[in-house]
């Protein structure tokens, strides 16, 4: 007889306890791991609540200011139990922005299925895939690790019609990869925090992929 395949249940939190509650109510689980940056405590509501309901669970901390290592922590809880046979669902509704990315990268890295609760129920089940080379257009990708950042303003402006720089940077910028920074100096067209997170995974996933070789 074969025994019965597991789930696991993964979800960024942030401070409120609604944001892990609609996960898991629709979606399986006999392990949950609560991916967050803040401390939880243990006599919090959010503990409370899953002891109350008999919820096996661990609690994985991550350093808000190391994105990509942080990324690479969840892709290693979720691989562990893939490779145990158990099916893996990531719930990216709670938590900050740049936390749900780190999660989502995981997820995508890994296979795993991805859900957000944020308006109305959503479920993406992804293939397998190589970190954020597979979440960003191939050509996307390429360019981010190719040019070099900053971008000075003057020089967007200076291409030509035929040129694809300044098509490339309206896309990143409709994606939050960079901004514009007109402070000191020169205006310049800089990564964001998530780009910056998205580069830096890149190049460690293209490091992995080498060392693998």
């Amino acid at each position: 007889m074969m025994a019965e395949r597991k789930d696991l249940l993964v979800s960024t939190l942030g401070d409120e306890v609604g944001e892990i509650v609609p996960g898991m109510r629709s979606l399986p689980h006999h392990h949950m791991v609560l991916v967050t940056d803040i401390s939880l405590d243990e006599r919090g509501p959010v503990m409370t609540l899953l002891r109350r309901l008999g919820i096996s669970h661990e609690v994985l901390s991550l350093d808000p200011l190391d994105l990509t290592g942080s990324a690479m922590l969840i892709e290693r809880k979720v691989q562990e139990h893939k490779d145990r046979g158990w099916r893996v669902r990531v719930d990216i509704t709670g938590g900050r922005k740049l936390l749900s990315d780190a999660a989502t990268l995981a997820a995508l890295s890994t296979g795993a299925e991805l859900c957000c609760f944020e308006s109305g129920i959503r479920r993406f089940p992804l293939l397998a895939a190589m970190g954020v080379r597979e979440a960003l257009p191939g050509d996307l990708a390429e360019f981010l690790v190719c040019q070099r950042w900053p971008v000075p303003l003057k020089d967007v402006r200076a291409k030509g019609k035929g040129d694809p720089l300044p098509s490339m940077l309206r896309r990143m910028k409709r994606m939050d990869l960079i901004r514009l920074d007109e402070g000191v100096g020169a205006p310049m067209l800089r990564l964001t925090e998530r780009g910056r997170a998205c580069l830096d995974w890149i190049i460690r996933m293209k490091e992995l992929s080498g060392s693998s070789e």
